[in-house]
């Protein structure tokens, strides 16, 4: 059994303990529903055989105001209910974090630093970053952190997906391999075959000496795996990518296959990270 298998394992356990507790809160809900339209249907028909008008007002009064608070509770406990399949996703991170090698850790109040997106130069200005979460932690002496986050500009949207950044031991010249295909860019072009992506560089005989076919096979690999559109720079002593993603942050996890695909999406970045920093530093 791999790590990421021991690891699913391990989280999907303690999920399911999560979800029986939600499934036993569910059960007591339906329970004190079924009791409360047990009792309206019981006032309603005692009004029909309702001595005088008067009697037969109040009980219909009694059913009416048991409809209603039927109603609110109902709506009360159902939104508790989703609240905690929401907090599904968090927990399964948590899991996963303190379980990769090295020791990993999920936070999910906490906000990525806006100073690190600027720094890569993805997009060097817009007007506003979301992000949920960060996971972060240490790899064979490497800080690598990956985030969920929305970028926009004033009028659009620019990026959706996982933002990952990692830090290198030694200093390079800046390298921007992008999916856009610019003319006016003042940098050398070299357009890297068969993968979509453009290698930007001062130069580009130099950049190939860090990015060279190993890297560029291991991140065509990658890319071929999991399908996803990325984009990356390495500045100094620093790596970053960024992950198209137009699922994040819209919907929890609901059942096994999807914590299992939730799950490796963020295990598969961070090994890919890891392995994509000991390429270039070999």
């Amino acid at each position: 059994m791999n790590e990421f298998e021991k690891i699913y394992e391990w989280t999907n356990e303690k999920l399911t303990e999560e979800i029986k507790k939600i499934k036993e809160f569910k059960r007591d809900i339906r329970q004190s529903e079924l009791l409360i339209i047990a009792m309206i249907i019981v006032c309603i028909i005692i009004s029909f055989f309702a001595p005088s008008a008067t009697a037969k007002y109040v009980f219909i009064t009694v059913a009416i105001l048991m409809f209603m608070f039927c109603t609110f509770y109902t709506f009360k406990n159902e939104r508790k209910i989703v609240a905690r399949q929401n907090k599904f996703s968090d927990f399964a991170l948590s899991e996963l974090a303190i379980h990769i090698n090295d020791g990993f850790v999920y936070e999910k109040d906490e906000e990525l630093s806006g100073s690190y997106y600027r720094k890569s130069g993805f997009n060097r200005i817009y007007k506003e970053l979301k992000s949920q979460g960060v996971i972060s932690g240490n790899r064979e002496g490497h800080n690598i952190s990956l985030s969920n986050i929305i970028v926009n500009s004033p009028n659009k949207e620019l990026f959706r997906g996982i933002f990952s950044f990692g830090t290198l031991n030694q200093e390079f010249h800046e390298i921007d391999v992008m999916t856009v295909n610019s003319n006016n860019n003042k940098k050398e072009k070299y357009e890297i075959p068969n993968t979509g992506l453009y290698l930007y560089a001062e130069s580009i005989q130099e950049a190939r000496k860090i990015v060279n076919d190993d890297v560029i096979e291991y991140v065509k690999n990658f890319a071929q795996d999991t399908k996803y559109k990325l984009e990356f720079m390495i500045n100094k002593n620093m790596v970053y990518f960024r992950f198209f993603d137009k699922d994040i942050l819209t919907k929890p996890i609901a059942n096994d296959k999807e914590t299992k695909e939730f799950l490796f999406k963020y295990y598969r970045i961070i090994e890919f990270m890891a392995g994509f920093i000991n390429l270039i530093e070999k």
